[in-house]
């Protein structure tokens, strides 16, 4: 990726956001070389007296040169301070830009996504990546512009004194792109390989922290710790195949650009020798001869590390063209909450998981999904809530397919309640109000003890202000299930898709949470997945699915006098009832 694309890129196609930053650089770099260009002249009026003796010394041009050299410096202290504060300022709004951005795409993307996905490779698209973002921007971009500015300066002025000198001097430059072309394909090479080996680590760290009870309870140190280490290993290995393959050819491109001193040297003697040069031109170019490779030698190693930031640029771009659900145009008011399925198919990473499924849920009504693990029950409901589309065949609402309808239309229509439920990290009291932002605090409360939040959150330091810690670890699952259906009763959609809640609890906080069930579900259209068929026999309609597929589906009594599978179900949990240890 060359650099204009890069900063299109990092950017998110606004380079312009750039521009002030280059411009500032530009003009900082180009006043940094104008003291050398200062110190030539000055240099040249005392060689005069050596080359012309009897010649006074032009003290009134030095005096010149010296103001000149003061108002330059004074410029100079502006021009970095605009530049530094363009670089930072920038830079910093650029990532945070982004990663708003990035954190806005995510949501929008399909759950398949998610699914082809490590976590520690999605975490890194808006940590790691767009740390390299800003040290591209704040850092690399600047070094780099300065480092072929500043040379070009003092090339430019060594040419009034000498251009054939000054254009032998520049020749090596392109003589060392080859060197610098084979680097960045090196770095770009390895750095793929490098940084895949640092998303499979971070997800390698997340997977031991968040089974280390699996671990203990299993004594698995050996296993799964082993996986750890050989990810830290292969890391070790690729970084230091990243940093031992671009070494040489990058040595090899500085060594090429330090022949230059030696081209001066013996061209430039050879000029002096022949009266095509003065001394003190010969001097000059000797003395700013280093000058010219030193800042390109800076810039070529800061071109290489770009290269390498640039990878995170490039990913920050594949995600961003990632395609997005798309958006439907339909903005009307949803009024029938009738859901119809009609010739439905759906895999996951190409694996059938509902076939030709015809299904219609009436409003208004309690519909149940039952059936065997892996039937497509919990499917059934993601594509509901469109979080997958589905293959073939359309899911219709209010009489229209629901692709026709904005996500966040559809959304708004629906509640959700997990059967494993995600607090975040912030008080009770703001993880129900995710479910409607602009409720009032006496709203928030009566959502709470219909709930029977209330409940547990008297006897909790700080109410319902209480902090609940990362995931709501420091909740029960049932105080957790209850803080959840207090947030669908918050949001007060007129579907309720309710993966069973009390399918693990204790009696307890069953019967709790069965009560707040209750109270979420009034006058709802209401899709319950169930697992224990005794939870749902006055269901209105009982859905049976089996492999993808739609067995059958009526009232409980309905289903037992059919003598299917649903029987068979039922009559095995009944002998279940009378199992002992």
């Amino acid at each position: 990726m060359n650099i204009i694309k890069l900063m299109n890129a990092a950017t998110q196609g606004k380079p312009r956001r750039l521009y002030p930053m280059l411009g500032w650089t530009l003009l900082e770099y180009t006043f940094r070389s104008t003291p050398y260009c200062i110190m030539l002249g000055v240099v040249w009026e005392l060689f005069k007296l050596l080359q012309y003796p009897g010649t006074e010394l032009n003290v009134k041009l030095i005096g010149i040169y010296c103001a000149v050299l003061l108002i330059c410096l004074l410029l100079l202290v502006f021009f970095n301070y605009k530049s530094y504060m363009a670089s930072y300022r920038e830079g910093y709004s650029i990532c945070a830009d982004g990663r708003v951005n990035v954190a806005k795409h995510l949501r929008k993307l399909s759950m398949g996504f998610y699914n082809t996905k490590d976590p520690g490779t999605i975490g890194s698209y808006i940590v790691s990546d767009f740390d390299n973002v800003e040290l591209l921007v704040t850092h690399l971009l600047p070094q780099i512009i300065g480092g072929l500015i500043g040379p070009l300066v003092m090339i430019i002025s060594l040419a009034f004194f000498n251009w054939k000198l000054a254009l032998i001097a520049a020749l090596v430059i392109p003589l060392a792109w080859p060197m610098v072309w084979i680097t960045r394909k090196l770095i770009a090479y390895s750095g793929k390989k490098q940084q895949k080996s640092k998303n499979d680590t971070a997800s390698r760290v997340i997977e031991y922290i968040q089974g280390i009870r699996l671990i203990k309870a299993f004594n698995l140190n050996g296993t799964k710790f082993e996986r750890m280490e050989n990810s830290f290993r292969k890391l070790k290995q690729d970084s230091i195949r990243l940093e031992a393959g671009s070494g040489p050819t990058l040595i090899l491109a500085t060594f090429v650009l330090n022949a230059s001193i030696p081209l001066i040297i013996l061209v430039g003697f050879y000029f002096f020798t022949h009266g095509e040069m003065t001394l003190p031109v010969y001097i000059l170019f000797l003395l700013l001869g280093t000058k010219i490779c030193e800042p390109l030698m800076q810039a070529l190693m800061f071109l290489g590390l770009a290269t390498y930031m640039g990878l995170s640029v490039e990913r920050i771009e594949t995600l961003r063209k990632t395609p997005v659900m798309p958006d439907g145009a339909d903005t009307g008011k949803i009024t029938n909450y009738d859901i119809e399925f009609q010739n439905i198919d759906f895999s996951y990473n190409h694996v059938p998981v509902i076939k030709q499924l015809n299904l219609k849920i009436p409003s208004h009504k309690l519909t149940a999904l039952v059936g065997p693990s892996g039937s497509g029950k919990t499917t059934l409901t993601r594509l509901i809530a469109r979080f997958w589309d589905v293959d073939k065949g359309e899911i219709r609402l209010n009489g229209k397919n629901i692709k026709n309808y904005p996500v966040d239309n559809l959304l708004s229509c629906i509640s959700i309640v997990f059967q494993d439920v995600y607090l975040f990290n912030d008080t009770i009291y703001n993880n129900i109000k995710i479910g409607n932002a602009n409720a009032t605090d006496a709203q928030i409360l009566e959502a709470a003890e219909k709930a029977r939040v209330i409940n547990f959150a008297r006897e909790l330091p700080g109410g319902l202000q209480a902090m609940v810690g990362e995931g709501g670890c420091s909740l029960s699952g049932g105080e957790k299930q209850r803080v959840s259906i207090a947030r669908a009763m918050l949001k007060d959609a007129p579907i309720i898709l309710l993966d069973e809640a009390t399918a693990s609890l204790d009696p307890e906080n069953e019967l709790h949470i069965q009560e707040a069930i209750n109270e979420l579900v009034k006058s709802k259209t209401v899709i319950v997945i169930a697992h224990r068929l005794n939870t749902i026999v006055h269901a209105d309609n009982i859905v049976v699915l089996n492999e993808g597929k739609l067995s059958e589906q009526g009232t409980h009594e309905q289903l037992i006098t059919n003598n299917g599978l649903y029987k068979h179900m039922w009559d095995e949990q009944q002998r279940m009832k009378g199992w002992k240890f």
